[in-house]
């Protein structure tokens, strides 16, 4: 299972309407579900929507977390809260938080994919969370490309995203 935080244009049909996350998912070959959350900020991921998704069959035991820029931070955030026992994996694209306000000590045992545009706002803070992720010893995937925050970029990463979280899912 594998949780999906929007960013803040975005709502819980954002990654199938636009970015076609069902579809790529389908194509990876990947063997986990996407839930895509709405109003996420507020939404009580741990005491509502994964008691939810655990109801309707799903395995939540341990996730993922998936998320573009705010939702990308707010993944960073989950996953440091969480931990590595109950967290397999995160990614996050454009993760609009600072490297001094990210949880990065909190990461180390979670395979963590960081990625950005280099014309993004975001594109430093990410490279220096990656350094600070590897420099901790984590496993820290993903790098800084050509593009911006906007959808050609998320479509282009998406499946490199996705990839990731098969792996360690």
């Amino acid at each position: 299972m594998v949780i999906m935080l929007h960013g803040d244009l975005g709502d819980a049909c954002t990654p199938f309407d636009r970015y076609s996350a069902d579809r790529h998912l389908a194509a990876s070959g990947g063997r986990f579900a996407v839930a895509a959350v709405d109003d996420w900020p507020s939404a009580d991921i741990t005491g509502a929507v994964l008691p939810y998704l655990r109801a309707n069959g799903l395995d939540t035991e341990r996730i993922g977390l998936l998320g573009w820029s705010s939702g990308g931070a707010g993944a960073l955030r989950l996953a440091a809260e969480l931990g590595p026992k109950r967290v397999w994996a995160v990614a996050a694209a454009s993760p609009a938080v600072t490297a001094s306000q990210a949880p990065l000590r909190d990461l180390v045992d979670i395979p963590v994919w960081l990625g950005c545009g280099e014309r993004d706002d975001w594109a430093l803070q990410t490279q220096t969370m990656l350094k600070g992720l590897r420099a901790l010893g984590a496993t820290a995937e993903g790098r800084v490309t050509s593009g911006c925050q906007d959808m050609a970029y998320r479509r282009r990463v998406l499946p490199e995203q996705l990839a990731f979280l098969s792996r360690h899912i």
